[in-house]
């Protein structure tokens, strides 16, 4: 995989997660909200998905695999648009 970024378009709220736009100077970051609380940071420029959650959150370890298999699909979808 050459490429980490993820197209900004690609992201969108599902029945699992909320993703809420962060104002900042670049395009692409998100707060990854999952039952009201912020579970990630999802940073279309580099690094895609940064861990945000705090211990004793009860996030159930189906929630983070399907988190990380959206961004891995998100990640080849905007490789094959280039």
């Amino acid at each position: 995989m050459k490429n980490l970024a993820i197209n900004p378009e690609l992201v969108s709220d599902n029945n699992t997660f909320k993703f809420i736009s962060i104002p900042s100077m670049y395009a692409g970051f998100f707060d990854v909200m999952y039952k009201g609380q912020r579970i990630a940071i999802l940073n279309g420029t580099s690094a895609p998905l940064q861990w945000a959650a705090k211990n004793g959150s009860n996030i159930p370890v189906k929630v983070i695999d399907q988190l990380e298999k959206m961004v891995v699909k998100m990640i080849i979808k905007t490789n094959k648009a280039k």
